[in-house]
């Protein structure tokens, strides 16, 4: 996994195709192959999805189903991708997860479908399998997006499949992040990564010279590059020798959709398990599943140093039965050291990153940010703003999504990590935030910051707890920790979707109608009633004084976690003390402020002008 900024959307190779994969890529209705596949048969094991069909795209394949396992903390996932060979399946045949174990153990689980091979030929992608390997990576960027509203770990998620869902999996594990951290669409910076990946009959290369060199008689993978008749997909494996005879003129091609192209030093773990022993070099009775694809991964990635388990009968070193027990395990168990060491961000030239920057303790453990800055140091002091992550309070996590567009424009950020409901209530958080801010104060020079002009910005919880800081920043009991000579008031807030009322008077709030939302009694420690004070004090929009900084509120008007009546409260409560604050109602936006649907209207205004937005505040307040 060689990280580089890659963007999902417009991946070209040999200048061969270009454009939107979500757009011009996909037909204008849905094509239908002269000799169809057979339709898939549900599994009747499968319990029921919590949510089914789930739109990850525009066109009608691009769904999936969430099955959500029940737990008062963020689930790890397994994320499932059907085989098919990538001309058939369906996420819930027989061939779909094996979803109990999952749930059984507190890890739920999400299964997709994805636009078929022909489909894309016939739409013409170039090459076809661009469509059903990169609609995966989309879906993972989707479901990863959904982490706080689905109570998904989104770091922990493994992948699984069988033959071409194997593939894809695996092609996952081992590429480049494809997150666009500099896009204006929130899904497109979320992480392309996986935690591990387990998976069945797996196709680990799709080159058509390796694969005549390791097992004769292949046939499989010139579909994957147009070489089928996509109206009639029994021709899939009949053309492997055209294939192999024009593999130099697609060779570009092939070295970005094969999975061993891209193994690195730093991959997840891999589980591969095959029906049948290898031999490699000489004929297999089922080549396209051959566990000879999985002896040359397994090599590749011993001499990396990543771990590969190779499953099959009479395998040696086998130490898990199957692949629930490895996923399991895994998805569970302590961070894989390649985890642990992959890059998060892919800044531009001109911005500089540092992880895990300690700036402080709290319970005795270390609480980080993660920063960035200009590579040339700019002659005045800049202003700085800090990003609190959202996740309920109860997940989450300051890695991953780091504005470097602000830092092009001038600014020093921080991404703050702050103790979670789950290990500390109530004030935890609001402390752990407001000692970050003293600590950059502190720090100012070193950083060549401005102490003066310091801005906050946050979505859903950490849009709460951003509000917070603007409204409690007087609040000096809240400064516990270090670098009490330092105030943590800012200057500037940007909240976004956050509530902001938990009082009786200011619910229904967080989606749902009961007097006291799980979630917050986990936050506070206790009911309303027994936690009142508490309660009362987190309710940013009750602590407004004509000393709380600028806001700007920016919330979707088709919210249905935190309706939209929580951010007008704020604003009346600004305009009351004459604060100068805007209000932007993003109309079609629901909770990430952009389309909760593929069939909604455009988000107004869309997730670029919203950016604009932001920065334009920022500079009002910031660089004024």
């Amino acid at each position: 996994m060689h990280f580089r900024p890659t963007s999902l959307l417009a991946v070209t190779l040999a200048g061969a195709f270009a454009g939107s994969l979500f757009a011009a890529d996909t037909p204008a209705k849905p094509a239908t192959p002269a000799t169809p596949a057979p339709a898939a048969t549900p599994d009747p094991s499968l319990p029921k999805p919590t949510l089914e069909n789930v739109h990850y795209g525009d066109h009608e394949r691009q769904v999936l189903d969430f099955y959500k396992a029940e737990s008062d903390k963020p689930t790890p996932l397994l994320f499932f991708i059907h085989g098919g060979g990538w001309v058939a399946g369906d996420k819930f045949g027989r061939s779909g997860p094996s979803v109990k174990p999952y749930l059984a153990a507190g890890i739920s689980v999400v299964s997709i479908n994805y636009r078929y091979s022909w489909q894309a030929q016939i739409a013409g992608v170039k090459p076809p399998v661009k469509a059903p390997l990169e609609d995966a990576a989309r879906a993972l960027q989707f479901v990863r997006s959904k982490a706080a509203e689905w109570n998904i770990d989104k770091q922990r998620i493994g992948a699984s499949g069988g033959s071409a869902g194997a593939c894809s999996s695996i092609w996952l594990a081992m590429h480049d992040d494809m997150a666009d951290p500099k896009s204006s669409d929130p899904i497109a910076r979320e992480s392309t990564r996986l935690w591990c990946a387990a998976v069945t009959g797996a196709q680990t290369s799709l080159d058509p010279q390796q694969l005549k060199e390791w097992t004769p008689n292949s046939r499989y993978g010139g579909h994957a590059f147009g070489f089928m008749d996509p109206n009639d997909i029994k021709t899939r494996d009949t053309r492997f020798a055209e294939f192999l005879a024009h593999r130099e003129e697609v060779l570009p091609w092939i070295k970005e959709y094969s999975p061993i192209e891209h193994a690195s030093a730093d991959d997840p773990p891999i589980y591969l398990i095959y029906a049948s022993a290898p031999a490699l070099g000489q004929e297999q009775k089922d080549p396209t599943h051959t566990a000879n694809y999985g002896v040359k991964l397994q090599e590749k990635l011993r001499r990396l140093g990543v771990e590969c388990e190779l499953v099959y009968p009479d395998a040696p070193e086998v130490k898990h039965k199957n692949i629930d027990a490895f996923l399991i395990e895994k998805l569970k168990g302590p961070a894989p050291k390649s985890a642990r060491t992959k890059p998060i961000y892919h800044p531009p030239a001109g911005v500089e990153v540092q992880e895990d920057v300690v700036y402080g303790k709290a319970g005795g453990t270390e609480l980080h940010v993660d920063i960035g800055y200009p590579k040339q140091t700019p002659e005045k002091p800049m202003p700085a703003v800090l990003l609190i992550h959202g996740g309920g309070w109860a997940g989450g996590t300051h890695k991953g999504f780091m504005p470097t567009y602000l830092v092009e424009h001038g600014y020093f950020i921080a991404t703050v990590e702050y103790r979670l409901s789950g290990e500390a209530p109530w004030p935890a958080q609001i402390e752990d935030c407001k000692l970050a801010i003293r600590w950059l104060r502190a720090n100012a020079a070193k950083y060549h910051v401005d102490p003066n002009r310091i801005g906050v910005m946050g979505h859903s919880a950490g849009g709460h707890l951003v509000s917070c800081l603007g409204t409690l920043g007087n609040e000096t009991s809240l400064d516990v920790g270090d670098f009490k000579d330092m105030h943590s008031r800012v200057q500037a807030v940007v909240d976004e979707a956050g509530p902001v009322d938990f009082t009786p008077a200011g619910r229904p709030s967080v989606g749902t109608n009961m007097d006291d939302h799980p979630g917050l009694v986990k936050l506070f420690g206790g009911g309303y009633d027994a936690k009142t004070d508490a309660w009362q004090q987190a309710s940013s929009a009750l602590h407004v004084t004509a000393q709380t900084p600028p806001f700007l509120i920016m919330h979707g008007e088709k919210d249905t976690l935190v309706p939209i009546r929580q951010a007008e409260e704020m604003a009346g409560a600004l305009k009351k003390a004459g604060v100068p604050y805007e209000l932007v109602r993003v109309k079609n936006g629901g909770h990430g402020l952009r389309p909760d649907k593929p069939e909604d209207a455009p988000a107004d205004p869309d997730p670029k002008a919203q950016q604009d937005i932001i920065l334009h505040f920022l500079d009002a307040q910031l660089k004024k």
